[in-house]
């Protein structure tokens, strides 16, 4: 990792995963199509909101696995028997994946004229108490 010299990240220990998934994440190049925007109201809850215009809710699937929020659109292919002059509105299946931190859950999720809305929080974390650590002499 080449990125990790910099002065102030040599001070966090064990967040190596972290910063392997920042690298592994600015390398790949995305292959969904969805336009989507991620909104912050306070430091405890975020939304994501997804254009999904024309898509029925059946054709959705949202899942948590882990630390990922994972959103399937399933497409109904076309009936082969219509004539299409020009083909401009994409029908494929996609598949979004959003890492999320550990502590944020998802509270609920609605589609509403076109616009999906996942609404999220984030779990408050108890701060651990100062505890001093005794040295041990052999």
């Amino acid at each position: 990792m080449a990125f990790i010299q910099n002065k102030f990240l040599k001070y966090y220990v064990g967040y190596n995963d972290f910063f392997d998934e920042i690298e592994k994440i600015s390398s790949v190049k995305s292959t969904s199509n969805l336009a989507f925007d991620i909104l912050k109201y306070d430091e405890n809850k975020y939304e994501i909101n997804v254009a999904l215009a024309g898509i029925a809710p059946d054709r959705i699937t949202i899942n948590t696995v882990n630390d990922f929020l994972i959103l399937d659109v399933r497409q109904k292919p076309l009936s082969s028997n219509q004539d299409i002059i020009h083909k401009g509105i994409q029908n494929n299946s996609t598949k979004q994946v959003f890492r999320l931190e550990q502590n944020i859950q998802v509270d609920e999720a609605e589609l509403t004229n076109g616009i999906l809305k996942v609404k999220l929080h984030k779990k408050v974390v108890q701060k651990s108490l100062r505890r001093i650590i005794e040295i041990i002499e052999e």
